[in-house]
């Protein structure tokens, strides 16, 4: 193969998320940090499962446009204030 390899990041994520909640039913829930609409499935059926936290969005343009339909209670972005506050080094 000729050419940059390609990594599967989004793939490798989905995959963990999945594994973790297979063997630890009772893990907490679930904060992702993206602005990236492949984890849209992910995160819908997280939602189902009462596993999912927040998704971030590091920037308010670009994120994707198949998380307009997710609730407010459901994202935040990297930005925000109480976001800083709650994720800042102490």
């Amino acid at each position: 193969m000729i050419g940059e390899k390609k990594g599967n990041v989004d793939s490798d994520i989905i995959f963990s998320v999945m594994k973790r909640l297979h063997k630890d039913p009772d893990m907490g829930g679930v904060v992702l940090v993206s602005d990236d609409g492949d984890y849209k499935m992910l995160v819908d059926y997280l939602i189902e499962e009462s596993k999912f936290k927040k998704i971030l969005f590091p920037n308010k343009r670009f994120r994707s446009s198949l998380y307009r339909q997710i609730g407010a209670q459901y994202f935040a972005y990297l930005d925000d204030e109480d976001v800083i506050r709650k994720i800042a080094r102490k």
